[in-house]
């Protein structure tokens, strides 16, 4: 009698299961997504070794279409310029920095001029300082 119970109350266990849901339709496995609150402390997902892509130092990745000038300062030692890329990150570029396809040719207060070459064609590419509307 118990053997039957328990047979019985199995297989109704087994018949009210949710069916799993099925992966995700662009990918062939399933991938579990992680978010992480760095909340001051370093992402432990970012390599220790840095971006540095060789001579031209860590912003030779940078492409001059999504940088955003936040800032240019300067002093005894020349200009700089405060740059932000598309996912925030910021920078601090020098004049003579290699920059994705070119390199950084002048900095003046009003902005950052770039010197590109594509295709064997230098064209400068000027990335200027925007002014805030006053309210």
């Amino acid at each position: 009698m118990f053997h039957l119970v328990n047979s019985v109350v199995c297989a109704v266990m087994m018949f009210n299961q949710a069916p799993t849901t099925p992966a995700a339709a662009d990918s062939l496995f399933p991938v579990e997504k992680w978010a992480y609150k760095q909340g001051g402390r370093r992402d432990p997902f970012v390599p220790l070794v840095g971006l540095d892509l060789g001579e031209g130092g860590k912003a030779s990745h940078l492409s001059v279409e999504n940088l955003t000038l936040i800032g240019v300062l300067w002093g005894d030692k020349g200009y700089y310029g405060l740059v932000k890329d598309g996912l925030n990150n910021g920078y601090i570029l020098k004049k003579g920095d290699r920059v994705a396809g070119g390199r950084v040719g002048q900095i003046n207060r009003q902005g950052i001029i770039f010197e590109i070459t594509h295709a064997g064609v230098k064209t400068k590419y000027e990335l200027r300082l925007q002014q805030k509307e006053r309210r």
